[in-house]
């Protein structure tokens, strides 16, 4: 799904990100490319809905990026404190025409949550007295943006020498600071085994508003089988605070027989990791085969996102496996480790039948619930405390989807579990979060994160008892594939 916009031959007009958050200082609200070759002598705006009271100003740039915020220093050309309507005035030496302009807004820092900002491009006035009124259907395409506790853009499309990135990862440190990572991507958004991919790493030590230099822990060498490149990354954090990340790793796709799986650990909250070893070729046990350090499946994935660590220390991540060529039929098994990261053991038993990325959380009563990716309606199963047993595999009308899409499920406390998914008839859009206060049995929807493009996502519970989501967000695109995007949303939103 592609962000939206409108055009009349003289200027397209196309919808910014439609989320941000208190005191962001360049929510994107439009983007305008200007075709007529008249100089302009002023542009009229309209601010919209809850924006002229939940924003100080709005602010003009140019820039001929396709991505505003890949641009590390955007002209500004104008800013002018919010009222209902505004407008830029230029001189006529100016040379603001045919340009690609940014309208952007300063969110105010106590903006109440939950409201939305939007404006529409009303009037064009040209330097020879000339103007033209711009219809609704072009100055005002559809969407707005929700604001949050906290919004930050964390891997911009085309910035850092690398066009596309893809599948967010996230945990809390035991500092208490956010860590998360990604698919370095390059220059082709395909999925690992067509092509080099790496992952790589930022920090906030801030809640995330501010994020440290991308640093990549796990480099690809684009030759050999097993190291040819990496991604689909997976983080936990386990009882000593040791960082473990999980992730897809050779030259095969999953449906082509991959076989290859990476690790690699931080002992200093992520400053430092250990060189990716081959997870499958030493201190590993295929229970399902009774093979050591082998593997029995022909292709295996680990869903990428975060892991769990359960009340006895014991870190889990779920992994498709498929058991012979040709099958397009996925199982999903549960990969342990009870000694933090140095041995792990596949299986034995099988957590879902034909079943695709899953997540997992552990219940009041020390058992497992894993939440499982299938078009429709969402499945889950129940399993025992050590993901040795597993009961009978049901499918969720209340969380449905009409794209499979990789999701996340969260225990925010003894009485709520949280639940993102994409909540879209054919389309992988508008993310929405879901609330259990039964155990997972039942669901309904809290909140709406974003009606626009999105797809991955995942979230972690902060120590102020906010909820903090990172996702692959599409709400603006210009053909860069997804940026991916942090918000929080506040404790007394989920608590009310």
């Amino acid at each position: 799904m592609t962000a939206m916009a409108a055009s009349a031959g003289i200027v397209t007009v196309k919808q910014g990100y439609q989320t941000t958050g208190r005191g962001s200082q360049q929510a994107l609200l439009l983007r305008m490319d200007f075709q007529d070759e008249k100089p302009i002598k002023r542009l009229s705006f309209r601010l919209k809905g809850d924006t002229k009271k939940n924003v100080a100003g709005v602010q003009l740039f140019a820039s001929d990026a396709d991505e505003f915020f890949a641009d590390s220093a955007p002209a500004c050309v104008g800013l002018t404190r919010s009222a209902e309507n505004v407008f830029f005035t230029f001189s006529a030496s100016s040379t603001v025409r045919n340009n690609r302009l940014w309208l952007t807004a300063r969110v105010k820092d106590k903006a109440k949550l939950g409201q939305h900002i939007d404006a529409a491009l009303t009037r064009i006035d040209y330097q020879d007295g000339t103007c033209w009124e711009v219809p609704d259907t072009v100055g005002d395409p559809e969407g707005d943006a929700r604001i949050f506790a906290t919004h930050s853009l964390v891997f911009v499309p085309t910035t850092d020498g690398c066009r596309f990135y893809r599948i967010p990862a996230m945990v809390v440190d035991r500092e208490g600071n956010l860590l998360v990572a990604a698919d370095r991507r390059y220059n082709s958004n395909a999925d690992l085994g067509n092509h080099r991919i790496d992952v790589v790493v930022r920090k906030s030590t801030d809640g995330g508003h501010t994020w440290s230099p991308q640093r990549i822990i796990a480099q690809g060498d684009g030759q050999s089988e097993a190291c040819f490149g990496y991604g689909d990354p997976a983080l936990a954090v386990t009882p000593s605070g040791r960082i473990i990340c999980i992730m897809a790793a050779g030259r095969n796709n999953y449906f082509y027989g991959m076989r290859n799986m990476g690790i690699t650990m931080s002992d200093d909250n992520g400053t430092t990791w250990t060189p990716v070893r081959e997870l499958t070729a030493s201190s590993f046990r295929d229970a399902a085969h009774n093979l050591t350090d082998s593997l029995g499946f022909w292709s295996i994935f680990t869903t990428s996102g975060k892991g769990l660590v359960t009340s006895n220390g014991t870190v889990m991540f779920a992994a498709n496996t498929l058991k012979k060529s040709g099958t397009y039929s996925s199982d999903c098994y549960i990969l342990s480790s009870a000694d933090e990261g140095e041995n792990w053991q596949l299986g034995p038993a099988m957590a879902f039948a034909e079943g695709d990325e899953s997540k997992l959380v552990e219940k009041n009563d020390g058992g497992l619930l894993l939440s499982v990716r299938r078009r429709g309606a969402r499945g889950f199963n129940t399993g025992s405390p050590d993901g040795s047993t597993w009961g009978q595999q049901w499918n969720n009308d209340d969380i449905s989807n009409g794209n499979a899409c990789n999701a996340d499920i969260l225990r925010y406390n003894a009485d709520i579990l949280l639940h993102t998914y994409l909540k879209h008839p054919t389309d992988r859009a508008n993310l929405t979060l879901a609330i259990s206060n039964d155990e997972g049995r039942s669901w309904h929807d809290m909140m709406n994160i974003q009606p626009g493009g999105a797809a991955y996502s995942t979230m972690v519970r902060l120590p102020n008892g906010d909820v903090g989501i990172f996702f692959e967000d599409e709400s603006y695109s210009a053909d860069n594939g997804y940026a991916l995007t942090f918000i929080t949303i506040a404790k007394e939103q989920i608590l009310r």
